[in-house]
């Protein structure tokens, strides 16, 4: 997804066949999350699952081509574009049902009283029909999925007397939006770059012995971290729930492209578990549902493992691997247009 605040850069790197010569690239360090990271290979658990199973909740992600979170997608008339808002005093003599079938831009600006409707005015300047398919908010799905418990259906009253119904998918819209487009953070600690086309400056945007790090340094030990799971042009930002590792060799012999120091490299296939983005949205939470979906990608790659046992670089052998992987620290609290989200959440 394109982020307005989260800017992914793509260093072309024209030496990706050239021998390494330490462990990896500054920008595919796992310090760059956690200096603290466990390192050596035996310490590091094979299998690992998130510890809150009332977080990482599958979501859609909002696409810009059916008008983002404008889309009306509780009613009968799905229409994300051109969207003729109730004035204050036809927004007053509407039912629950007709109220339910509003967007979720449309229900949080009836909550704040605002009749101008400045939060769907907002989304209508990110949204386009000519937009690529791919373009939406899972850059704010992700984070938070990751930082709050999935969202049930409220109601609340708003300053006229008006009360307005919240499904879970219009909780889940905002929070992602205002984690795509309003929550600032310092860094979101990323580690590799994002490939703009396939076999340039692609083959070690991400070092498999980092990844393997973060990867069981993070979900290893109950958390989560978010990756993009497609390799080329396209971001497809998911939130990472469980991973299973298991050992093919754990004596292979150095090799030319193996790291300063290498005394053997083990082998692995690991298959990553993410929540996958949903098409039907749901009033209610997903997840324990059918309407809740994972996705996997199933990754092979070697280990350069130092006299030590520690980890200190590694290379891909599947084509298939994620393009980087980041963080978006906890937002504690909303502001502005926004302010009425905390009492929509469940945390």
């Amino acid at each position: 997804m394109r982020s307005f605040f989260i800017l992914f850069l793509c260093f072309m790197a024209f030496s990706a066949q050239a021998e390494v010569t330490r462990a990896w690239e500054d920008y595919s360090d796992p310090a760059i999350r956690n200096p603290n990271f466990e390192k050596s290979f035996r310490n590091l658990p094979l299998k690992g699952i998130i510890s809150d199973n009332r977080k990482i909740w599958a979501n859609d992600y909002w696409a810009h081509k059916k008008g983002s979170i404008n889309f009306r997608w509780n009613a009968a008339n799905k229409i994300g574009f051109k969207l003729n808002s109730p004035l204050r005093a036809e927004a007053m003599m509407m039912s629950q049902a007709a109220l339910a079938e509003l967007a979720p831009t449309e229900k949080m600006d009836l909550l704040n009283g605002d009749y101008n409707y400045s939060i769907r005015k907002e989304v209508e300047e990110i949204a386009s029909k000519q937009a690529e398919i791919w373009h939406g908010i899972c850059n704010g799905w992700s984070p938070a999925a990751i930082n709050h418990n999935e969202p049930t259906p409220k109601t609340f009253t708003n300053p006229d007397g008006i009360v307005v119904p919240f499904g879970s998918s219009d909780i889940k819209a905002l929070i992602s939006y205002y984690y795509a487009f309003h929550h600032a953070v310092r860094s979101t600690n990323q580690m590799g770059k994002r490939c703009f086309f396939m076999g340039l400056g692609c083959d070690e945007d991400l070092n498999a012995g980092a990844f393997h790090i973060v990867l069981t340094n993070t979900v290893g030990r109950g958390e989560s971290m978010i990756a993009d799971v497609e390799r080329g042009r396209q971001v497809w930002n998911h939130a990472v729930s469980e991973y299973t590792s298991t050992i093919v060799d754990a004596n292979l012999l150095p090799s030319k492209k193996s790291a300063k120091g290498t005394v053997r490299r083990i082998h692995l296939k690991t298959d990553m578990t993410f929540v996958q983005g949903i098409q039907k949205n749901s009033w209610y939470p997903t997840l324990g549902t059918p309407d809740h979906i994972n996705g996997v990608r199933y990754y092979e790659y070697t280990l350069d493992v130092d006299a030590f046992g520690m980890i200190i670089g590694g290379d891909w052998i599947s084509k298939v691997r994620p393009d980087f992987i980041w963080e978006m620290e906890r937002a504690t609290s909303f502001s502005g247009k926004f302010v009425n989200l905390s009492q929509l959440l469940n945390d």
